[in-house]
């Protein structure tokens, strides 16, 4: 059975923050939201691929998908519209918290880190930046449970570490 609970949290995420916001085409944030980490697979399909005519087989305007084609590539650094900056941020946002943290963990579990480095890690990814201002007002929570956690951990290591053992 497949999951897409991810692609549902980013969507979510992103309707959040856009919220009572006037002037963004609710369509292409959940659009951007369900492609989003496909950026490769949609663009080796090229513009009239079959997700273009999938797509607008839905009903989905052509300048829709066109936003949709030149959003995805700027997501994760350079978000240029309104509705780039909503899905960057949702993406942002599900990195942090205690879902951030598992993620972390995992990826630091796989890569052989030590506590130490992944406590840096997680620090480091409780201060990604975000665009707007509700997403600002949804990660601050979450950026707070990051640094305690990051926090917690060195405490905890360093509690019965001996010097030699560090």
């Amino acid at each position: 059975m497949a999951y897409f609970g991810d692609v549902e949290r980013i969507a979510s995420i992103s309707r959040a923050i856009a919220a009572g916001r006037q002037g963004v085409n609710p369509e292409l944030i959940d659009l951007l939201a369900l492609f989003s980490g496909q950026e490769k697979w949609v663009e080796r399909m090229g513009h009239g691929s079959r997700t273009e005519i999938f797509l607008r087989s839905q009903g989905v305007s052509p300048g829709t998908i066109r936003s949709l084609f030149r959003g995805l590539p700027r997501l994760d650094r350079s978000p240029a519209t309104p509705e780039e900056e909503i899905v960057h941020d949702a993406l942002r946002i599900d990195a942090m918290g205690s879902v951030g943290v598992a993620r972390l963990a995992q990826q630091g579990y796989r890569e052989r880190l030590s506590f130490e480095e992944m406590a840096a890690r997680i620090e480091e990814a409780s201060r990604s930046p975000l665009k707007t201002a509700a997403g600002e007002s949804l990660a601050a929570t979450r950026r707070e449970a990051m640094r305690d956690f990051a926090r917690r951990l060195l405490e905890e290591r360093e509690e019965f570490s001996s010097d030699d053992a560090r």
